[in-house]
């Protein structure tokens, strides 16, 4: 898969998620203005901190776990007695057995309620929302960079200057991750015959190994736009008439 493609694809996915994240905070925020615009205020108590725990597997390969401190709070309403567990939990916990806190509830539906404090009733929705925000113009960025990239490719494809790179070298790249493992890449190097610079192109990243089908090879087929070579691409298919 060529670098262009690749952007297009994650500069997509994450746009797509961010999209997403941003309209649940909204949404989630709007359900929580609503609720909080139109209901009753009491006080309650925390009955209970409940310990979740969650785990992630990180790109190399360790695994880490976080656990975040939930309140259950208790509250009254015309003598009859009602809980809930808030829906954002934190590390170190935010508050302690026992502990007062102001309850704001549906009058129509008591058992619809929340802490009535800004952080605890508005953090969930600035996380999700906040998440979009970040995700979304950096899917943006990286959709537009890949469709960039597209373009030279099929400019180059079909305009650009050939040259016959020499092979400098052929190896993993282990200073990016694709699908969690170091791509191989083909690194090849040429001289303008006009300014005498020496020019390095790398190809695409490669999954499978170049080296057994570039056996006995020393050149590879290099694209490029002669107003700047810089701008190029490695041609692994092609192979020299005289290697």
């Amino acid at each position: 898969m060529h670098s262009g493609r690749l952007f297009t694809i994650v500069g997509g996915i994450f746009g797509l998620i961010g999209l997403v994240l941003l309209c649940v905070g909204i949404a989630l925020a709007a359900s929580t203005a609503s609720l909080l615009a139109s209901a009753q205020r009491t006080d309650g108590s925390v009955v209970a901190m409940t310990a979740r725990t969650t785990t992630t597997r990180s790109s190399d390969g360790h695994t880490r776990s976080n656990t975040s401190w939930y309140p259950t709070v208790e509250f009254t309403v015309d003598g009859r007695r009602y809980s809930f567990q808030g829906s954002t939990g934190s590390n170190p916990p935010a508050y302690k057995k026992g502990e007062g806190v102001p309850v704001a509830y549906d009058p129509d539906d008591p058992s619809n309620a929340r802490i009535a404090s800004f952080w605890s009733a508005f953090l969930a929705p600035l996380i999700v929302g906040g998440l979009g925000v970040v995700f979304t113009p950096i899917g943006a960025v990286l959709f537009v960079k890949g469709r960039r990239i597209t373009r030279l490719r099929a400019w180059l494809w079909k305009q650009g200057q050939q040259v016959w790179a020499e092979i400098e070298h052929v190896g993993r790249d282990f200073t990016v991750r694709v699908n969690n493992r170091h791509p191989y890449v083909v690194h090849a190097t040429w001289q303008d015959e006009r300014t005498g610079r020496t020019y390095t192109a790398a190809s695409d990243y490669l999954r499978d190994d170049p080296g057994p089908r570039l056996r006995g090879q020393t050149r590879v087929r290099v694209l490029y736009d002669p107003a700047d070579p810089d701008r190029n691409l490695v041609d692994l298919d092609a192979h020299p008439s005289h290697p």
